[in-house]
């Protein structure tokens, strides 16, 4: 199974038709794009990060405070100051609003209005080949890409087979984390309640512990403070009521 649509714990976290939907989209956009082939090598390089991010969390900040501090820390590979976000949206599984209740261009005007993404370029794509893709037809080349090791594989596999110059690999690299802040939590609500209730006590949470999950599980639990935590946003609080509204009528459908 690719690492792209695996969950923590290595088993499916999306329904199989779904999940079976998403693999043969990918794989067919690789095809059409060695058909097509697309834009050629890009000479302004990028660091990306792609994920679903719904809804976006403080780990996916912290996710882009490592692609700055990786740019600053390595100047002779020459990337541009500015990282790349690509929110995944507009796939099959967008539909399943229990697990993504905002619209791609929701989570990017959350995370742009956030305080805590400035300067960094906001694409959407359909999937994680369609993320890299968008960033070379943006006029960027996708050169590193911020993954944990369970995505950190497939994406270095798309990019060293697709992205090329002219026919011949370019060197990519990863930017390694301590987890995918993306990849889903699936221990179940008792979990998840007691992690919330440590958040309105006032207690550390370690960010391992934070996910879009947790923040969706805060929503149904009426829990406005700790999502407010949860999603980078304790600083806005008006910003966060404003999205806690939005996935809590997503969810209510």
């Amino acid at each position: 199974m690719p690492a792209i649509f695996r969950s923590r714990k290595g088993g499916p976290r999306l329904n199989w038709q779904v999940h079976k939907y998403l693999i043969h989209l990918e794989l067919y956009m690789e095809h059409l794009y060695e058909e097509d082939k697309g834009p050629g090598f890009q000479s302004k390089k990028v660091a990306v990060m792609v994920g679903r991010m719904n809804p976006p969390t403080r780990g996916h900040y912290k996710v882009i405070n490592a692609m700055k501090a990786f740019i600053r820390d390595n100047p002779k590979i020459g990337l541009e100051a500015a990282p790349v976000v690509v929110i995944v949206a507009g796939s099959k599984s967008d539909q399943d609003k229990k697990r993504n209740p905002l619209s791609g261009e929701e989570r990017k005007t959350f995370m742009e209005a956030s305080g805590n993404a400035n300067g960094v370029k906001f694409l959407v794509a359909p999937n994680a080949f369609a993320a890299f893709a968008k960033v070379r037809e943006e006029g960027m080349e996708p050169i590193a890409v911020a993954a944990g090791e369970d995505r950190a594989p497939e994406y270095r596999r798309i990019l060293d087979k697709h992205f090329t110059k002219d026919g011949e690999q370019v060197k990519h690299h990863i930017i390694s984390l301590d987890r995918d802040f993306d990849t889903e939590h699936e221990e179940g609500e008792e979990y998840f309640n007691k992690v919330i209730d440590m958040i309105n006590d006032g207690d550390k949470v370690d960010d391992n512990q934070i996910s879009g999950s947790l923040a969706r599980q805060a929503v149904r639990n009426d829990e406005q403070k700790a999502f407010a935590y949860i999603t980078g946003l304790e600083k806005k609080p008006k910003l966060a009521a404003v999205m806690f509204k939005k996935v809590k009528e997503a969810l209510s459908v």
